[in-house]
């Protein structure tokens, strides 16, 4: 049975100094939250890596797997092709198992990645900050959308 996915980000937690920085977790049926609520990250460079690993999950062969890697600490979600709609998320901290691994529709994890980075850029656009790593997930995000 598939499980419902989201990317949370809070907008109100952005921070702009060299590097956006704010945060930003998997949640699995709502309340399951990977790694943590209130988990800080870099941002635009993680979802950027999201968004390539999710792009390639759909022109994946099955049993490809593909990493959601976060920038601060040992921390993995990863993701493998099980049919051509579903995905098998596995949660990783110091190299073990932390949850239960999650099925979710493929279809859904492209749609909450777009949904969260769409809200990152219209959030980084209104406050005016321009950056490389801004600039490379406005791209990456296109191209996921167009696949």
């Amino acid at each position: 049975m598939e499980e419902h996915i989201s990317i949370e980000l809070t907008i109100d937690s952005l921070t702009y100094d060299t590097h956006i920085i704010g945060t930003i977790a998997f949640v699995i049926d709502f309340h399951d939250y990977f790694p943590g609520q209130g988990w800080s990250d870099f941002v635009a460079i993680v979802l950027k890596w999201w968004v390539d690993s999710c792009r390639a999950l759909v022109y994946a062969p099955l049993n490809e797997t593909y990493p959601f890697q976060f920038m601060d600490g040992p921390l993995c979600v990863s993701a493998k092709k099980v049919t051509v709609t579903e995905v098998e998320l596995t949660f990783v901290e110091d190299g073990q198992v932390k949850n239960k691994p999650a099925i979710v529709s493929l279809e859904d994890l492209k749609t909450a990645l777009i949904k969260a980075t769409r809200q990152f850029i219209n959030a980084v656009d209104r406050r005016g900050w321009r950056n490389e790593d801004v600039e490379a997930l406005r791209h990456a995000v296109k191209a996921l959308v167009a696949s």
